[in-house]
């Protein structure tokens, strides 16, 4: 297993505190939008709710209210045949910002791109360099 950055040149990650993985940091400072700042709700009321709710399936906003959104970590990770790489968030993420992962294993030769639905009630700002979670490597013992 290695770790090369975006340029393709390998790097070493640091090792998580609490969990025997390595460091997965932001590489661009983002934000992950909440849904109720989906354009659906700008504006709406109680008297206009039966008016807004017809078509209510063709209507393209509705269609990205809970997409996921992806973190761009900066990392592309090569591994070996029988190792995959299994991504745990950092618990900030869940417990305070309220959001929920997608996405959770990377096979080789994959950018590491997190996947996030913010449910929470505010936008997410995140920084680069922020720490967002840890990445393991599952080695396969089985034999058949």
């Amino acid at each position: 297993m290695k770790f090369l950055n975006e340029q393709g040149q390998e790097i070493t990650l640091k090792r998580a505190e609490n969990l025997p993985g390595y460091e997965v940091t932001l590489a661009e400072d983002t934000v992950i939008d909440s849904a109720v700042n989906n354009p659906f709700f700008k504006g709406i009321n109680v008297l206009q709710l039966p008016k807004k709710l017809k078509g209510f399936r063709d209507n393209p906003e509705l269609k990205t209210l809970l997409a996921p959104q992806k973190l761009n970590s900066g990392l592309k990770i090569i591994l070996k045949e029988d190792e995959c790489a299994i991504f745990e968030p950092a618990k900030d993420l869940s417990l305070n910002k309220r959001l929920i992962l997608v996405d959770r294993i990377f096979g080789g030769n994959q950018v590491v791109q997190p996947m996030f639905i913010n449910f929470g009630l505010k936008n997410i700002k995140m920084s680069s360099g922020t720490v967002i979670g840890t990445i393991l490597i599952q080695k396969n013992n089985i034999e058949l």
